[in-house]
């Protein structure tokens, strides 16, 4: 599993337009909306750069958008890194136990919805 690095414009446009239909994409969705043969993969590789240029130009984070199928993270974003407030992408994971933390990742969520149903995608 290497770099993902050259996906990224396919890989934004998808996660644009989920979050425009305002749905959520799970690993598993967008490996196979990617081509990939496995979920498993390097996706900080891409999805980094795709947070941090998105928060950039829209102020959300697009890659909140992407959830876990499956387990106590169930329907939640791995990372919840608060881009507006400094923080690298992927430097603080989303505890599902703590419901401030997961309060505060679903009203980033619709802040993403809101933002993306009017980017160009």
């Amino acid at each position: 599993m290497g770099s993902l690095l050259n996906y990224y414009p396919q890989c934004r446009k998808i996660l644009c337009l989920a979050a425009k239909r305002r749905e959520t994409i799970t690993y598993a969705q967008l490996s196979a909306a990617l081509g990939l043969k496995s979920p498993r993969q390097q996706w900080n590789t891409v999805l980094h750069p795709i947070s941090e240029a998105e928060a950039r130009q829209t102020g959300a984070d697009l890659t909140l958008i992407v959830v876990y199928a499956s387990g106590r993270a169930k329907g939640l974003s791995r990372y919840f890194s608060n881009l507006r407030g400094g923080a690298a992408p992927g430097t603080r994971m989303l505890d599902p136990d703590d419901p401030t933390q997961v309060a505060n990742y679903k009203r980033e969520l619709e802040q993403v919805f809101n933002t993306y149903a009017t980017v160009n995608c």
